[in-house]
Order: structure tokens, then sequence, then C-alpha cells
């Protein structure tokens, strides 16, 4: 009798162990710990995902890489530095440098720009396409987006990008004006340059426009020669979250409003109700997201109504649709995730990466 309860014993033993190393498993799987171990783009790609301002992770590009950033963006000024060589020769440098402010490139500011669009992005994205078999991610089909978003000038700064993708063969997606020809690349730029603004002289031209909105509750605007024209030049048509939708009607209140006021912005004596939805994304929507967390509103049917628009219009026009200033927390992400068309725009990649892994494996393994 002894030796079966011994060998039970042992089995029960075998079993639990059998369980703690599945939850390990599951624990390592969803919220991606093996991340450090697995190549660059070999597990992670999402492609509705939006890296913003990506210039401010600690490795610019390569944390959005090794998260599965669909899009990375980079802001960048148009600057020209007069250099004077050991003989007194001097020459105008023209350069792209990646910033959010000026004074960051001046030096200001306390954040400092780390360096130009080409030695932050464009040299190391080259890099992996030539060590990555022609790949950025090990997924052929698909397209990085990178955004470069012009601070200056849009013809100076339009016209120096022009001239330095051409320096990277094969790697971005190139676009032909007489035949209206697209050859996708593994990187595909595009910009806040109007779309009609395209130089003639560019027969063929190496990045396209980052689309807008408009006026998105009037079909014509989609039946316009513009549009029409440069349809297939806009992989994105991106709007300010406010812009798209009336804040007023973002959240139901589950408490009073007055003592939300007297409870959670007691910094704000001046405070009414008219004023009570600008703080309420003031500080990138932190004092929203509290006060979801305790129970004091939840997401409005409208809001998320509104999110299902824009996802059929993406499908209906064939574009991605994102939205900046928009809030970067669990409940916003919640909303969009399942919507196949709308783009998640994110500061915390890493975060958003072990999020929608952890959906994944949910969805999996729910009978």
């Amino acid at each position: 009798m002894k030796v079966f309860k011994n060998i039970f014993s042992i089995m029960l033993l075998l079993l639990l162990l059998l369980l703690l190393f599945m939850f390990m498993s599951f624990a390592i799987t969803a919220f991606g710990q093996e991340l450090e171990i697995i190549p660059i783009g070999e597990k992670f790609y999402f492609k509705n995902t939006h890296s913003h301002n990506d210039y401010y992770r600690a490795r610019p590009l390569l944390d959005a890489i090794d998260n599965g950033m669909g899009s990375i963006e980079a802001d960048v000024y148009y600057i020209e530095l007069s250099i004077t060589d050991d003989v007194e020769n001097s020459r105008v440098m023209k350069e792209l440098y990646v910033a959010h402010d000026w004074d960051e490139i001046t030096g200001d500011s306390d954040y400092k720009t780390k360096g130009t669009l080409q030695n932050l992005y464009l040299d190391p994205l080259y890099e992996i396409y030539l060590s990555n078999g022609g790949k950025i991610y090990n997924t052929p089909e698909e397209t990085l987006l990178l955004h470069v978003d012009f601070k200056t000038d849009t013809d100076k700064t339009w016209n120096l990008l022009q001239s330095i993708l051409k320096n990277y063969p094969g790697l971005f997606t190139t676009y032909e004006r007489d035949t209206k020809k697209v050859t996708q690349g593994p990187v595909t730029v595009f910009t806040n340059a109007e779309p009609e603004n395209i130089p003639d002289e560019w027969s063929t031209f190496y990045s396209t426009a980052d689309g807008r909105f408009g006026n998105i509750y009037d079909p014509e605007v989609w039946k316009s020669d513009a549009y029409l024209n440069f349809k297939h030049r806009m992989p994105i048509i991106s709007s300010n979250l406010i812009a798209y939708n009336d804040i007023t009607q973002f959240f139901d209140f589950l408490v009073p409003k007055e003592d939300i006021i007297e409870e959670y912005v007691s910094d704000y004596p001046e405070l009414s109700m008219d004023t009570l939805y600008e703080v309420l994304r003031d500080n990138e929507w932190a004092l929203a997201n509290r006060l979801i967390e305790d129970g004091k509103i939840k997401v409005s049917d409208y809001l998320i109504s509104q999110m299902k628009k824009a996802d059929n219009l993406g499908k209906k026009y064939g574009h991605l649709m994102r939205f900046w200033a928009s809030p970067d927390y669990q409940w916003f992400w919640d909303i969009q995730s399942p919507l196949t068309n709308v783009m998640i725009n994110t500061n915390r990649p890493e975060t958003l990466r072990k999020y929608l892994m952890h959906k994944a494996y949910i969805a999996q393994h729910t009978p």
C-alpha cells in the first residue's frame, strides 16, 4: 500500500511540475520575455501599430522593430551647416535632423537630438535589409512604414529627403509618375507633405504622402481628382483624435461630475463643467485613464462607434487610419485592436507588443 502511495505522490509531483512548466511557458509566450533571443522581426510584426515620436525611445528604430511595430515616426528639421576645411574652403552641408522641437537641436532643451535621419533610421534599416535577405521583418509581403514628419519648409525638406533616399537601392517603395507603377520595397516612406505638391521633375520618387481625413463626413471628398490620382500613394490617413470626434461624448460618467472635480482635479480651482473635458485629455489622457481604472467613468458607445466608422472607411477606400494625440492606454487599445484598418498610436511599443501577444494567446486558447 505504501508503495502505491509513493508512486501516487511521485506522479502527483510530476503533474504539478508539468503544470508549472506549462504556466511558465504561457507567461513567457504571452508576455514576450523571449524577445531578446529572437532574431529581428522573426516572430513579432503588428501591422496596425505606430511608434509615435519614435526618436524618444532608448534605442530609436530598434526598439520599435524588436517589438514588431508596423509604422515608425521620425520628425525632421532641414538644416544647412556651413563647413570650413583646413585650407579655409567653405561649403554648405544639408542635413535632416531628427527632433520634435527646434530647441532639441539648438541645445536649449533638456532632451538633445540623437542625430540625423540617416544615422538614426536609414543606415540601420539598410544594414538590417542587407543582413536579413532583403527584408526588414520576415514577412516579405509586408512593408514597414516610416513616417518622416516635416517640421521645416516642405519644398526644401522633401527635395533633400528625395536625394537621400536614392542612396539606398532596393530598400524603399518607389513610384513612377507617368505609368503610376508602384514597386513595393521593404520600407515605405510617407511624409506630411501634400501629394499634389510632388515636384514635376520627379519621374521616380521614393516617398509618398500621409493622407488627411479632410471633411470626412462629406463623401464628395473621396471622389475628388486629387484623391483618386494619389490614392495608391497614401498608405495611411491621419487625423487628430479630437478633430475627428466630439470629446464631450467620449465618456459616460458613473458618478456626478461635481464629485470628480472635487476629488480629482483640485489643482484647477477655476475648473468648470465646460473645461472638464480639456483637463481629461491634459497630460496625455492620464486623468481619464485614472478615472476609468477607479470606476468613475466608462468609455462611451459614441467613441466605440466612431472608431468602427473610421475602420469601415479604411476598408472601403484601402487605407490604414491613424489618430494622433490619442489615449495610449489599454482601454483605448481594447477598442482599436479588433479593428483591421485602424492603427494603434503608441509611445510604449514594448507594453503594446506584450498586450497584443497576450490577446493573441488568449484568443488561440479560448474554446
